[in-house]
């Protein structure tokens, strides 16, 4: 049977109760599609509002992550050249540069010295900074020592100092340019002069290097 001569057949009541009902179902269904398109349309502009948020912010912040990318290549530019750094040396040239005045046991002043005159350098340790594994090369029976290091450099000063030229020279050594720094210092102040520290005070000055670079950059000409 047709739908048309099933309507032909209702009353006049029932053709309007069905019209009503098609126009119900058929708003219904325009009313929940309208409600799903537009709920995605809210949920990609909040997604939209995010995003940029989140890209003026990273936008504003570039500059600083530029200037700290280039502050740590610069860092490593210096620790690949400290590898064959003579720290020995180089905290001796500083102590060459500052002076104080000496006294005998008595607590009298005899004369200037050099602090380098004082200073007694013990066995400089190395440290492999690296926690991972160091892996064999392939065809070769040496590990891969490629990485960071810090090369220490115990001090021993043999007289009494004074405190101000030991902070004198942890501000030279710090001013450097080599990564030099004041990793550890053991004073004992001198019961006769305050100012003075003790002799025997302990320094340890430290600095840090990369090493295997130049080992990479040769085994890459020879396998060329």
């Amino acid at each position: 049977m047709s739908l048309a001569a099933s309507l032909g057949r209702m009353s006049r009541r029932e053709r309007v109760l069905v019209g009503v009902l098609v126009g119900l179902l058929l708003g219904a269904v325009v009313f929940v599609f309208h409600l799903i398109v537009g709920t995605e349309v809210s949920s990609l502009q909040e997604k939209i509002g995010d995003d940029r948020e989140t890209l003026t912010e990273i936008y504003a912040k570039s500059h600083e992550f530029l200037a700290a990318t280039a502050a740590t290549e610069a860092m490593r530019e210096i620790a690949g050249r400290n590898e064959d750094l003579n720290l020995k040396l180089a905290v001796n040239e500083v102590a060459k540069r500052i002076s104080f005045q000496s006294r005998n046991r008595k607590g009298e002043v005899e004369g200037t010295k050099k602090l380098a005159d004082v200073m007694q350098f013990d066995q400089t340790q190395e440290t492999f900074l690296s926690k991972k594994k160091k892996k064999k090369r392939k065809g070769k029976k040496k590990p891969d020592d490629t990485g960071y290091y810090r090369r220490d450099q115990p001090i021993t000063l043999s007289d009494g100092v004074p405190f101000k030229a030991v902070y004198e020279l942890m501000e030279k050594i710090e001013e450097t340019e080599d990564l030099l720094f004041v990793t550890e210092v053991e004073l004992t102040r001198d019961f006769q002069d305050g100012r003075f520290a003790r002799k025997n005070a302990q320094i340890v000055v430290s600095t840090y290097y990369y090493k295997g670079a130049s080992d990479k950059a040769t085994d890459a000409k020879k396998d060329g």
